[in-house]
Parts: structure tokens; sequence; C-alpha cells
């Protein structure tokens, strides 16, 4: 968001640039979010450095979910569908009668779908699976009036299998290459060999109690409690991408990565007015274990002759060398104090002043615990202590129409890299934003705009490098340049009919690349802010037709464009532009069995675009590159009761 993207977010030493939040939960890594879970009543997406209304501090922002509570009364919400490449979804919400005054409600998933480029050896799975599936527990109890207990407990697995990488350019000699190995660029079908496809199973669950008091009728006490546990395990089956190519040379690359995280958290709000002022004022702890481990493996040997694959009966390390190729353990630990205040002065009618701050206090410690199979006996340790803060000026021109001006700090925790050989430590980054924007509804709320622009400085860019010789290990240095990001959002929804609703959202980013000295060739670097395309735009447009006799019609396009960004922060290649059109036309409110009906047809990538969203250059070797997924399309049913 903004720029800021933290590139290699499952790390438990790295914090996240953008914060992630399901029922006001603070989620530590994004792995285990499992989105498609939940029965999403809204999402509300802050931009820009947080930290003094709730949760973690972030640098760029802070998307918040939030799922229907249970209603007491009974209620069924049942989705079924099928598509192409064998697709297929069943989701269930189910709304329980009130019981002893305690409302359940029970949230189900489970979607498959086969794999988008075909295995050659059919003992073998495909690459893009999806398997997916999770269930919810929701109870709301109100054991007195001003007082409010909502328990979940979720749990979600993915069981999905890794994209398919293709070899796109090599600076290997051709003397070397195999014959079966051909440069190959867009989209296939069919692998170039037969080698194994793993599972990448995850686990995350957790447990979260939000309790709510009204003290008065202007003051409320708010707690939520949560316990989250993630096991994540990746194998990414690159076949040969990174090879080294040459008679009875290993092949392949077969990554074997893993994730063990556990998170609790408590955080306390008072929410409340007094007069003209309107105030949050909250603590919050966070205590996060994580073990993180990786291997790479080969998956067969290149013959005497170079012309074929002889395969492991299963995969070994690659080179021969011990392992893990790497192993630690992380412990993090983060206390705030925060709070913010609106005064919005009756004798000054419109006028908004805001002011907000946030001490953080963060301490890491971790051990590496393994490098090539040895233990280095390599520790580390990070404590700061700061205080952030942030101001608002907003006027209301008239009920219709808001402006202000924004400025605001926030700062992202250092620690150390465990994917480094010598747990190499780095320091905190900080950022200072100034935005200024306009709200406006006009022509009787048919037309609503949205802009906002910004600047922004990032001190101490914390910046990985790969290492050429060891693929698998990066070291994250603090840059000494300063950053300028800079861009406009804006946002534009038109109703010009009571049929027809569309809409546009334009984000510009201008994030010029930071020179940085690389630390492995001592060259000059190009730093970029990785996945953030120089302009992005989105079209809607809604129409529902003139009422059926038997139900509602309604259609819904959308079409995107972004591209020409890099897939990392210290790689070159770009990733493709490109212009998709999705689309589903919804045949709704059809009356059945004391029930209602619901039928789509929906399409992803309509045109069938093709574009490569991720190139990962190895010096001396080649690039693999992965494209995007093909059109995708099917019919859905939904049933409500």
């Amino acid at each position: 968001m903004r720029g800021l993207v933290p590139v290699d977010a499952t790390q438990v030493t790295r914090d996240p640039t953008v914060g992630i939040y399901i029922d006001s939960v603070y989620v530590g890594r994004v792995s285990g979010l499992g989105m498609e879970l939940s029965d999403i009543e809204r999402i509300e997406v802050l931009r820009g450095p947080q930290g003094t209304l709730f949760g973690r501090n972030t640098i760029g922002g802070a998307v918040s979910i939030v799922t229907r509570r249970p209603t007491g009364e009974f209620g069924l919400d049942l989705r079924g569908g099928f598509g192409n490449y064998d697709s297929r979804m069943v989701a269930a919400h189910l709304n329980l009668p009130s019981i002893g005054g305690i409302n359940i409600k029970v949230d189900g998933l489970y979607s498959d779908r086969g794999g988008l480029v075909m295995n050659p050896d059919p003992s073998f799975l495909d690459y893009g699976e999806i398997r997916k599936y999770g269930f919810k527990i929701s109870a709301h109890w109100e054991p007195a009036d001003g007082v409010s207990i909502l328990y979940s407990y979720d749990q979600s697995h993915d069981e999905s299998t890794s994209a398919y990488s293709d070899i796109t350019a090599t600076d290997q000699a051709a003397t070397v290459r195999p014959s079966f190995i051909t440069l190959r660029e867009g989209r296939v079908r069919t692998g170039r060999i037969g080698v194994p496809v793993l599972r990448n199973p995850q686990r995350a669950a957790g447990h979260s109690l939000l309790a709510e008091w009204d003290l008065t009728d202007n003051l409320t006490l708010r707690s939520i409690t949560a316990w989250r546990d993630l096991n994540s395990v990746q194998w990414d089956q690159d076949t040969g991408a990174v090879t080294t190519w040459g008679p009875n040379r290993t092949f392949g690359r077969l990554s074997y990565a893993l994730v063990d995280q556990n998170q609790f958290s408590q955080e306390l709000q008072l929410v409340g007015e007094a007069g003209d002022l309107s105030y949050v004022v909250g603590g919050y702890y966070f205590n996060e274990n994580g073990a993180d481990e990786a291997i790479v493996y080969s998956a067969g040997r290149l013959n005497a002759t170079n012309t074929g694959l002889v395969l492991f009966p299963a995969p070994v390390p690659d080179g021969g060398t011990a392992i893990p190729d790497r192993a630690a353990r992380v412990n993090v630990r983060s206390t705030a104090v925060f709070g913010q205040f609106t005064w919005s002065p009756s004798a000054l009618e419109g006028l908004h002043l805001t002011a907000g701050l946030r001490y953080t206090d963060d301490s890491k410690d971790g051990l590496l615990t393994a490098i090539r199979g040895a233990n280095p006996n390599l520790n580390f340790e990070f404590n700061s202590s700061r205080i952030d803060p942030m101001a608002t000026i907003a006027y209301d021109f008239s009920d219709d129409i808001n402006a202000y001006v924004k400025v605001s700090r926030a700062y992202r925790a250092g620690g150390a890299n465990t994917r480094s050989s010598i747990l190499r430590p780095f320091g905190e980054e900080e950022l200072v934003a100034w935005e200024a924007g306009i709200k406006a509804d006009l022509f009787d709320r048919r037309a609503r705009f949205n802009l906002a622009a910004y600047t922004s400085e990032l001190s101490n860019q914390q910046v990985d490098f790969i290492n050429p010789a060891f693929v698998s290990n990066t070291e994250t240095v603090n840059a000494p340049e300063t950053r300028q990001i800079k861009g406009v959002e804006l946002d534009v929804t038109l109703a010009p009919t009571d049929n027809l609703l569309l809409g546009a959202n334009y984000v510009f980013t201008d994030a010029p690349p930071t020179p940085v000295v690389n630390i492995f060739s001592g060259a000059i670097q190009q730093v970029s802010s990785a996945f953030t395309p120089r302009h992005a735009v989105t079209f809607t447009a809604d129409y529902t037709f003139p009422r059926l006799s038997f139900g509602e019609l309604r259609l819904h396009l959308d079409a995107n464009t972004a591209g020409n960004y890099f897939a990392n922060n210290t790689v070159t290649y770009q990733a493709d532009s490109a212009f998709l059109i999705n689309g589903r036309l919804t045949l709704s409110d059809i009356e059945v069995a004391g029930g209602t009906l619901e039928l789509a047809l929906w399409v992803k990538n309509l045109t069938d675009v093709t574009y490569n969203y991720f190139d990962f250059r190895v010096a001396s070797r080649q690039t693999s590159t992965i494209y995007n997924d093909p059109r995708t399309y099917g019919l859905q049913a939904r049933v409500r009761f």
C-alpha cells in the first residue's frame, strides 16, 4: 500500500508494512489469513501510517475485515458452484435460534480446482491445484444491558500446489543446455518434464474474545483477546529453473520452507465522548513465537550425455549439502499505549481537530539453529522504544463535502534476517507522511468523489540482497538514503440512474528507485518498491435490469489495468502491464420453498490475457517466470432461508 511492501513477510523477525485485522484481531502472518472462510460484512481500508486508533503500528496502513455476527434467529446462506479446470466449491453460513440467550453461528467452506499446468507424469500432482477447507464457530451473548461478549474459533486449511515457473532466459551456454530444455515465453498447458509436485499444507487456527461494556451512555470499555496458531509448509517445484546444467549434474529445484508460528494479543480500549470531544484511549500487548527452516532439494540428475533426466527415488539435498539449509527460532514482543482525540468545537461548526500519539516498546530475540546443516550458535536481540504522533485538521464545508490535511509518523521495527548465514541484524525504518484530501457527495448523492494526495519520506529502508552463490540466502541492510514516495488516489462513484452504478479508481504512485550499494558485488544497485505500479486503474459497472416476474437480473463488470512493477525490491525485471476484465450475471430473488434462490454465471480474465507477474533472476544461470491465471468461469447457486 502506497509503495510500502514487505518482500519477505513470512519471516517472524520482519514486521509487515500493512496490518491485517479480522474482527479487530491483528493477524501477524498473512499466510494464515483464510479470508474465503469469513462471512464478510464490510472491509475497511486505512491508508498511511497507523497506530493511534488500535492494534499494531504499521507504516503503510491497515485493512480491517468485519464479519457478520450471529443473529439469534434461524437462517441459512448456502452457496455452491462449479467451473472449468474441474473447480468446485460449497460454503455455508448457518445461524441457529438463540439458546439460553446465546446466539450461535457456524461458517464452513470447501473449495478445490484442478491444475492450471499439467504434469507430464500423471503419477504426480499438477501445478496450480487448489484445495481449501475450514470452519468457524461464533457465539454472541448479552448477559446484561450494555454488556456484549463475542467468542469465535476458526480453523482453515490450504493444501494447494505451487504455480508453474518456466525458463524464459539463460546465461548458460547452449552447449550445456539439455536437449529437452527450450526457452519458452507465455503461458503453457503442460510442464516441460515430469517431476514431483507436492501440496503446500497450511493450517491456521485461532480463538478470539471481544467483550464490550457500556460504562455510561458516552463511554464504552472494549477488550479484545486473541490467540492464533499457524503451521505453513511450502513446496515450490521450479523444474530446473535455477539449476546449473551439464552432464551428470543434479537437476531441479524443489524448495521446502516451514513457518511455525503462534501469537497472543490483548487490547483494551476506552471509547467515549465528552461534550465536543470524542476519543479513543487504549493499550496493546502482542507476543509472537516462531520457527522457520528451509531446505533446497534436487529432483534428479542429468545423464552423462546431457540428453535426459534420471529422477531420484526421493528428492535429495541440492548439491549434497547437509540439511537444513537454514533454521531459526524467534520471539517477538510489542507493548503500546495509544490515544486519539477529536475536538469538534460547537462555536466553529464543521471544524474537526484530531491529535493522536502512540508509545511503542518492541523487543525481539532469536537464534539461528542451523545453516547448511551446522549449528552456528548465532543469536540476536532488538529493542526499541519510541513515540509517534499524528495530527489532522478537517472541515465540513457542508453535510456532503469534507476536506482534511494530515501529518503522521510511524515506524517498522528492526530485527535480524533469518535467511542470513550470519543472522545479520538490521535497524528500524521510519516513515513520515503528509496527506491532503477531499470527500464529496454531489448532485443529490448521485456522485461521490474521494481524492487524496500524499508525500512521504522513508528513512533507513530495510533492503534485501540475494546471495548469487546461495540463492536461499538473503541479507538485509538499512539503506542510508531517504526514499521519497508520492501519490494520488481518486475514487469516483456515479449513479446516473436508479438501475446503473458506475465506479472508477485511479492510483498514481511515484516511488523512484534509490541507489544502494549491493553488499555482495559492491556495485550501485537501484532499489525499487516491489509490486508497485506507477499507474493502476479499475473500472466497475453494475446494472439492474427491469424486474422480471420471477426474479431480478443484475450484471456486474469490472476491468483493471496495472503492471510494469518490480517483483522484488532489487530485481531489475518488471512484470508486464495487462488489462483484465471480469464479469458476473446474476438472477436473484427467485422464491423457492420459503426462501430465495440465486443463480450466477461468472468469468475472470474474460479475454484470456497472458502476462508475467513474477520474474526470478539468478545471475550466471537463468530467469524463471510465472504467468497469470488463464480465463476461468463457472456457475454458482445460492439459497437463503
